[in-house]
């Protein structure tokens, strides 16, 4: 099966429930039914943009990554990102971490330059080398400057899905990706003006009448960065969410009404939540069961619970030998690091009254650790720390209660 028989088009199909308030007409595109399911990486080449003009205002990346040297594997940071050796071991490494079945290439515009474009072939070669051709790649560009020649590379290279987020003057470059062994398709902001709505419209039927196989609609987002600058132009918070814009959703069922009765190309619309909450919960799960220690539990949002105790080196050790020897704990459910002054033991002990007692006798510090399922050191992995009562006057407390 080729990518594109994964995308038929489907003329008056109804609109189909996705998660989180999302929805499809015609069939789900299958880099989006990786990326709700948790299955695929992202691969961010730097933020350098193509078309600042158009879009800076409401850029969603953080001031960190807008750099062009900024180069991620989800949320770890790359090292030595311009050596092709080391960036596809690191690829693999996090695919295996988090058990991928695709992944994503994004930016700023990874298509910006011919020298990028040759970087990305390169990088989608070898990764197919290393992970099957059955892993699911695909990538986002402005469009500014692709041209048939990219269009030749990216094929060659084994692209499965190709994303456009083009300027209307640059419509007409997309049909040099059509007929390809990818998917062509937009991705877009449902941004609720009646300017963008005329946009999405013209944009819509140009991929329906040059065979494109989709457009994904992205609910409009206010973050950190964006906020100011959305606020100025009179956007608002959609009641009761921390970063969704008011009326996208609307504007995108208007724009659905208006496109579907003359068009049959498939449309995904994804909510913000769905992206924030389901997508990211969704890899953090496949990520923390595949990385957990067996003194560390999943929790529903896919971080990592366990009791981490700090001290001195021999208050540690003469903890660490009475569990083993006196509670007769395995080996495997501890974790002791005596360079780092830690030992780590699951999380519940916490409601047991002798281990209670061994952190008094050793005044030991101790607390519940809830992190994001990393282990790299240069990353803020807690997410939150609560502190067990570990002492005499508590514990009588804790009983009463």
């Amino acid at each position: 099966m080729t990518p594109k028989d994964k995308n038929i088009h489907l003329i008056d199909s109804p609109i189909t429930p996705s998660v989180a308030g999302s929805w499809v007409q015609g069939s789900l595109p299958e880099g989006c039914r990786l990326c709700i399911h948790g299955m695929k990486m992202v691969y961010f080449m730097g933020g350098d943009c193509s078309l600042p003009s158009r879009c800076k205002w409401y850029c969603p990346l953080s001031d960190e990554r807008k750099s062009s040297s900024a180069h991620f594997i989800n949320e770890l940071p790359i090292k030595n990102p311009t050596n092709l050796t080391a960036v596809v071991k690191q690829l693999v490494l996090e695919a295996k971490a988090m058990d991928a079945a695709g992944m994503s290439i994004t930016g700023g515009d990874p298509l910006s330059t011919s020298a990028k474009v040759d970087w990305v072939c390169a990088i989608i070669k070898a990764i197919k080398i290393e992970l099957t051709d059955e892993f699911h790649v695909h990538l986002y560009t402005s469009g500014t400057v692709f041209d048939n020649l990219t269009a030749d590379k990216l094929e060659q290279a084994g692209l499965d899905d190709l994303r456009f987020h083009p300027a209307e003057k640059d419509f007409h470059r997309l049909e040099f990706a059509t007929g390809r062994h990818y998917t062509v398709a937009a991705e877009v902001p449902v941004i609720p003006t009646l300017e963008n709505h005329a946009y999405l419209l013209h944009l819509a039927d140009h991929l329906d009448m040059i065979g494109a196989d989709f457009l994904n609609l992205n609910e409009f987002e206010m973050c950190a960065t964006n906020r100011d600058a959305l606020i100025a132009r009179g956007f608002t918070l959609k009641e009761n969410s921390l970063a969704t814009v008011a009326h996208s959703h609307e504007y995108a069922n208007k724009f659905l009404s208006e496109f579907s009765p003359r068009g049959g190309l498939s449309i995904h619309f994804c909510s913000v939540l769905s992206k924030d909450s389901v997508q990211i919960r969704q890899r953090y799960l496949r990520r923390a069961n595949k990385i957990r220690f067996p003194y560390e539990v999943v929790n529903e949002d896919g971080c990592l619970l366990f009791i981490r105790i700090e001290g001195a080196a021999s208050e540690l050790s003469q903890l660490n030998l009475a569990l083993l020897e006196s509670a007769g704990m395995p080996e495997s459910m501890i974790g002791l690091n005596l360079a780092r002054g830690v030992l780590d033991v699951p999380s519940f002990l916490a409601e047991d009254e002798n281990f209670i007692d061994l952190l008094n006798e050793y005044k030991l510090k101790a607390g519940i650790l809830e992190i994001i399922p990393f282990r790299e050191p240069n990353l803020s992995q807690i997410r939150e720390y609560t502190p067990l009562m570990n002492n005499i006057a508590s514990r009588i407390l804790r009983k009463e209660k």
